[in-house]
């Protein structure tokens, strides 16, 4: 039970809480009578499931796209900086094109 999680109530005793409960009886764990929500109709158990209900997505909502406009603006921040490093630059870059254009061509 603990490694499920399943302490979503906050009780001191939410490991027995649901052990005198009758209903939905196909829903519910053998030894603890914990309702996993859902007809238990399988005949393995999966493990490093977590049924706490702290968070009412699967994944963060960053992780979903919804700070999308502070990334594409973190981007766009980023690319300003590169674009300032480039024009900085580039005077070295043209005094070096410049000055290769003197060196002796070599044979192919």
């Amino acid at each position: 039970m603990t490694l499920l999680h399943v302490d979503c109530a906050g009780s001191q005793t939410w490991f027995l809480d649901a052990c005198g409960r009758t209903t939905h009886r196909e829903r519910r764990l053998l030894l603890s009578n914990f309702d996993l929500g859902i007809p238990l109709e399988v005949r393995e158990i999966q493990t490093g499931l977590n049924f706490s209900e702290r968070l009412p997505e699967l994944f963060e909502g960053k992780a979903m796209g919804e700070d999308a406009l502070r990334v594409m603006d973190e981007g766009l921040k980023l690319r300003e900086n590169i674009l300032h490093e480039v024009r900085g630059e580039l005077p070295q870059v043209r005094s070096a094109a410049k000055w290769a254009a003197h060196l002796p061509k070599g044979k192919n």
